[in-house]
Formats: C-alpha cells, structure tokens, sequence
C-alpha cells in the first residue's frame, strides 16, 4: 500500500531538548483519533507518518485529523522509492486525478545524500508530468492551480497535492490540566477550545439550577461537550445543582449585585472540583466590558474568590469574533439552541457595573452556612465521561 498521511507541525519545532516529548504526544494523538483506521503511526524526521488502514475512509480521516490540536497543516498522500523515475509516475498520477490548467511542483529534501537538490527534484518532475500528462497545462510558480509537494526523507519519499489546514498549536493533554466553566452559551466552548489548542486537558463544568428545564439544559451541554471532546478526545464534565445557592443568594443579596455574588460562587465550586481534579487554573468565557459582570471591576470582584489562576482565553475578542471561532469548531448551532441558564435567573434590570469587593464580601457573609453549601453541592454533582466517538462513557 502506498497511501501515507503526511503530518505537519511548527510550534513543537521550536521546543528543543523537549520536543520528543511533544512529537510523541501528538502521535499519540494521532493514534487514538484514528484507531483503526490507520494501521501505524510514527515520528520521522521532523513530520509525523501514518499508513492508513486498508479500505479506510479518507473524509473521516479528514474530518478527525483536522480539529487534532499541535498539527499545523497534513496531507493525504502517497509514498514512492527514493528514485526520480518512481517520482515522476507518483506526480503523474496525482496530475492526472486533477483538473488545472497550471502547476509547480515544490519538492524538500531532509536527506542531504540524495544526489539531487530540492530545486533539481522539482525541475525533472514538473518536466515530467509536462511530457507525459496528455494536454496542454503550464507551469506556473507562483499562482499554480496545482501544487505537487514531494518530501525526500532518509527512508522514502511522500507526494501529495493538496494541504489541509488544522489548528496549530500543541498536543492536548501536553500543558496540565484546566477546569472550564461550561455555561452552554456561545462563549465559554470557545474558551475551552483555545485552552485546548495550548495543550491542556479541559475538565468541563457546568453549573446547574432547579428552576431551568433540566433536560433541556443539560443536553444541550453534553452536545457541547461531545463536539469539544472531537479536539481533545476523552472528556469529563460535572453537573453541579445550584438551586439551594441560588435560592440563598437572593434572600440575602440586593438584586443589582446578585449576578456577581452567584460568579464568586461558581468560582467557589470551581475550585473544589478543580483540587479533587488535580487542575492548575480556571478557564471562563469572560469578554472584557461585553456585559454588565465582565467590568474590570466586577471581574476583580468576582476572581477575588478564586485560589487558582483565572484564564480568560477571550478578554480581547468582541461577540462577533467569537461567534466566527463558534461557527469554525462547530458548536455555534448548539450554543444558539435557547434554554435559560442559570444566570438569566439573576440579571436585575440595571446591574451594578463597579462593584467594591468589601461590599460584595459583607452581602455574601450574610448567607448561612454558604461554604457547607458549596461542599454539598460539589458533593452532589454528577459525573458524565465522554470518548471521541461522541457517545457517553458512563459516569
């Protein structure tokens, strides 16, 4: 078999006497996103190398390899012998199963011994596929319609003609691991994504009221979730119940600063769930000023209650920058499925936009027994795991 995908990454390039350890967790990756469908997976030289499985469906190895964080761009290709007659027939084919009137194949070369240079190899293939492919097409090096890329390594060489974009960044589950205040609008999944694309592991949270329509709300969340876990592969999310909470914080807290009060909360509950994950930092889907609690102000208050990092992937991004990632990594339509969350059950018509911390903390110590409340109610959340197939791996 001669089918080969062609793997590209560039950060993980510049990580130096650590980037074994990134290439072998991409490949990792690569290996579980896959299964069956790829019968090896190896590092060689600079690139990652699969061989795809016999009969295996290339859109679906499409569709799994491009949201696959640490991979830059990969191809879906073919091997040849390190042998320019081998070379030539290779770029043939690939021309013939094309329509384009102009082309330029661009060829690398990471053995140095092979007695032709890149700009040699490039010059006698595209000469060959000119004399061979039956009609009339030109050679155009800079605005091809065609690009034939061939890469020489030590031990064969991979041809392929098209170069599918992918996410950059680094492998997942190489940077620790985060916890990501899941609250099912548009935000907080795009949030968790970036994170995604740094390498974390996200351990999903979301914070559940008894006055929404549960069942609603919480399909709509584990939708979310299975799209995510397409990136990063395995999942975990909490379902925590706030209704008690929720019940105490407007008996005891004015309406216009309740919104803050129910965050600091969250951020509470975030941080035990965090210490029973072993999790480094909370992720939210905060956006500087884009509502009333993102105020600098109201966001001091409200981090002020957390004993983790707060990483907020999307402080510079406006709504509808947001929405564009959304809409890129496929959980817009589930964010925009209306449901009322447990925020909506506490916007007061003018909420305060520049809250004082001392205030905010004399409302909050009002409430009995606040801190056993959030014991219990991380107590009584539910665990759900998910796999990349999309389905439920029990709880």
């Amino acid at each position: 078999m001669n089918d080969r995908i062609v793997i590209h990454y560039d950060e993980i390039a510049l990580k130096g006497k650590n980037r074994r350890y990134f290439e072998e967790a991409l490949a990792k990756n690569v290996r579980t996103a896959l299964g069956p469908l790829s019968q090896s997976v190896q590092r060689l030289y600079g690139r990652i190398v699969c061989t795809p499985g016999e009969g295996a469906d290339r859109e679906v190895i499409r569709e799994r390899l491009r949201r696959l964080p640490g991979i830059v761009h990969f191809s879906l290709g073919i091997a040849a012998p390190k042998d320019m007659n081998a070379l030539g027939a290779r770029a043939l084919e690939i021309a013939q199963a094309h329509h384009f009137e102009s082309f330029a194949v661009k060829a690398r070369r990471s053995d140095k011994s092979f007695p032709l240079n890149s700009a040699e190899i490039g010059a006698e293939v595209g000469a060959h596929v000119l004399r061979n492919l039956g009609r009339e097409v030109k050679v155009d090096l800079t605005h091809p319609e065609l690009r034939i890329f061939i890469e020489v390594t030590h031990t064969e060489a991979f041809l392929y003609g098209e170069k599918i974009k992918g996410p950059g960044g680094l492998p997942t589950g190489t940077a620790g691991k985060v916890l990501s205040s899941l609250s099912g609008g548009i935000d907080s999944p795009v949030a968790s994504w970036m994170m995604m694309k740094r390498g974390v592991e996200v351990v999903f949270v979301h914070i559940r009221n008894e006055t929404q329509f549960a069942h609603g709300a919480v399909g709509k969340i584990e939708d979310l979730v299975r799209t995510l876990t397409e990136v990063q592969l395995r999942s975990k999310l909490y379902i925590v119940p706030f209704g008690e909470l929720q019940r105490r914080i407007i008996a005891f807290v004015p309406a216009k600063y309740r919104m803050i009060v129910y965050r600091r909360f969250m951020m509470k509950i975030l941080g035990k769930v965090a210490r029973r994950e072993k999790a480094k930092a909370i992720v939210t889907g905060d956006s500087l000023a884009q509502v009333a609690s993102q105020t600098l102000d109201n966001l001091r208050c409200i981090q002020a209650a957390a004993d983790l990092p707060v990483l907020s992937p999307l402080i510079g991004l406006n709504k509808e920058e947001t929405v564009v990632l959304a809409r890129q990594i496929g959980t817009f339509d589930s964010s925009a499925v209306p449901y009322p969350d447990c925020c909506s059950f506490m916007i007061a018509p003018h909420p305060e936009t520049r809250a004082e911390l001392e205030e905010i903390e004399r409302y909050e110590a009002a409430i009995d027994d606040a801190e056993a409340m959030v014991a219990e109610a991380v107590a009584q959340a539910e665990v759900r795991k998910f796999v990349a197939s999309g389905k439920s791996a029990g709880g």
